[in-house]
C-alpha cells in the first residue's frame, strides 16, 4: 500500500483557504492453509498442495477537499468544508471501498473567557462498509466485509465553555458539548448477512440521535477537580429496529480530582459511573451487553 498527498493553506486578508488532494493505492491478499488434524498430516505445512484457500482485492481512490474560513471579527470565524471520505475494504473479493462526500457549515466565536461552536454537517455515503467481526453479532465469518448501498447521515454539533469564575484567583471551567445526528439507508437491500433486510429510510445501527456532555471543574493552585455528565441516546442494533434490536439511552456520572506536586508529576482518583447506572449499551454479540460498572482508580502521572 501506498499513499500520496498534498496540501496548502492560502491566506489572504480575512480569509483562509486550505485545499487538498490524496492518493490511495492498495492492495490486500490472504492465504489460509488446512491446520485441522483431519485436514492435513502437517498443520504448520505452507506448501502450495496444503492451501485451503485464497482471495485479494486492489483498492484505488482519488480524495479531495477544501476548508474555508472567514475571519468576521476578532471574535467571529465563518467556516465550511467539503471533503471525500474513504474507507477502505478488507480483502474480501467483489467489496468496494466505502466513499462519501462530507460537508459542513458553521461558526465559531471565541473571546478570553468564552467560547462557542456550532457546526452543521451531512456526510453522503456512497457505498456504506460493513465489517464483520468478533463483537458484531452478524450471521457472518469474520473478515467479511459487505456494501450496503446509499446511505445519509445529517447532524449539528454545538459545544460552548466558560470560566465562571472570572478574574479571581481560581478557575471554574463549565463546558457543553450537544450532537444530534440522523443516520437512515437511502435504498431497499435485501436480505444481507451484515445488516439483514433493510428498507430505504432504516436507521444505520449504533448511531444515536442525541449525544451530550457536561463537564464542570474546579482549579486552584496546584488542585484540580472535575465532575461531568456524559449522556447517549437509544440506539437501534440492527435497521429492522424490532424487539430486542434496541438498546438503552445512558446518564452518567464521573468524578476526578488531582493534585499537581511539580510540572511533571501529579496524582489523581476517579471514579467512573459514580451512581452505577446499569444500561444496556449493545446486542451484540450473545444477547444484551452492559455499561461500565461504577469503576474508581488512584494514580500517578509522569510527563517528561
Amino acid at each position: 500500500a501506498w499513499a500520496l498527498h498534498i496540501y496548502d493553506r492560502i491566506e489572504f486578508g480575512r480569509w483562509v483557504v486550505a485545499p487538498g488532494l490524496r492518493y490511495e493505492d492498495i492492495d490486500q491478499s490472504r492465504i489460509r492453509y488446512q491446520t485441522g488434524s483431519g485436514d492435513t498430516d502437517d498443520p504448520s505445512s505452507r506448501d502450495p498442495d496444503n492451501v485451503r484457500d485464497t482471495r485479494e482485492n486492489s483498492t484505488s481512490v482519488w480524495l479531495r477537499g477544501i476548508g474555508v474560513l472567514f475571519q468576521v471579527n476578532d471574535g467571529l470565524a465563518l467556516l465550511g468544508g467539503i471533503h471525500k471520505g474513504f474507507s477502505a475494504p478488507p480483502n474480501a473479493p467483489g467489496i468496494q471501498e466505502e466513499e462519501s462526500v462530507n460537508y459542513e457549515l458553521g461558526l465559531r466565536y471565541n473571546t478570553e473567557r468564552w467560547h462557542a461552536e456550532a457546526i452543521a454537517f451531512l456526510t453522503d455515503f456512497r457505498n456504506l462498509l460493513g465489517i464483520c467481526t468478533s463483537s458484531s453479532g452478524s450471521d457472518c465469518e469474520i473478515g467479511d466485509a459487505f456494501n450496503g448501498d446509499a446511505a445519509t447521515i445529517r447532524g449539528l454539533e454545538f459545544r460552548t465553555g466558560v470560566d465562571l469564575a472570572g478574574d479571581r484567583s481560581f478557575q471554574i471551567p463549565f463546558d457543553f458539548t450537544w450532537t444530534w445526528t440522523d443516520s437512515e439507508f437511502d435504498t431497499d437491500i435485501a436480505d444481507t448477512e451484515y445488516w439483514g433486510d433493510v428498507a430505504k429510510g432504516d436507521p444505520i445501527p449504533y448511531v444515536p440521535e442525541h449525544q451530550f456532555l457536561v463537564r464542570l471543574g474546579f482549579l486552584i493552585s496546584r488542585f484540580s477537580a472535575d465532575l461531568s455528565a456524559n449522556y447517549i441516546d437509544a440506539v437501534c442494533t440492527r435497521p429492522s429496529c424490532g424487539d430486542f434490536e434496541k438498546t438503552e439511552d445512558s446518564l452518567t456520572l464521573d468524578l476526578g480530582a488531582a493534585w499537581a506536586f511539580t510540572d511533571g508529576f501529579d496524582v489523581f482518583a476517579r471514579v467512573e459511573n459514580l451512581t452505577n447506572e446499569q444500561d444496556i449499551m449493545g446486542r451484540q454479540p450473545y444477547g444484551a451487553r452492559p455499561n461500565k460498572a461504577r469503576t474508581a482508580a488512584i494514580g500517578v502521572r509522569l510527563a517528561f
